[in-house]
C-alpha cells in the first residue's frame, strides 16, 4: 500500500515529475533525438542543475512553480543545454510563458 500517494505534497510532486518526463520525451521526439543517444543523460543532468537553480530564483521573486511552469521550465532548460551542444532548435521548441522565459534567462545560459 502506497501510503506517501495520499499525502496532497507528495501526489502534487509526482504529477510535476510525471509531466517532466513526458516534456523531456516530448523534446526529444521533437528533436529527432532518441532517448537512448549516448549524450541525453549529460544533458538531462545539466537541465536539471539548471532547472534547480530556476526554482530558487522563481522562489525569490514570488513566481509560483506550479505543474505547469516547472515542466515549462525544465523543459526549457533541457533544450537551452541540447542547443548548447550545437544541435539545432526550432524556434517553436523554445516557446515559453513570460515568467518562465524571465526565470530561463537567469539560470540557462
Amino acid at each position: 500500500m502506497d501510503e506517501w500517494g495520499r499525502d496532497p505534497s507528495v501526489r502534487a510532486m509526482r504529477g510535476i515529475f510525471k509531466a517532466m518526463e513526458d516534456a523531456v520525451d516530448d523534446r526529444l521526439k521533437q528533436l529527432k533525438i532518441s532517448p537512448l543517444d549516448h549524450r541525453v543523460r549529460g544533458w538531462l543532468e545539466q537541465a536539471l542543475a539548471n532547472y534547480e537553480r530556476a526554482w530558487v530564483a522563481a522562489s525569490r521573486k514570488g513566481i509560483p512553480m506550479d505543474e505547469k511552469m516547472a515542466t515549462a521550465v525544465y523543459a526549457h532548460c533541457l533544450v537551452k543545454v541540447i542547443g548548447a551542444e550545437g544541435v539545432n532548435i526550432p524556434e517553436k521548441v523554445l516557446a515559453m510563458g513570460k515568467d518562465a522565459e524571465s526565470l530561463i534567462s537567469e539560470v540557462c545560459k
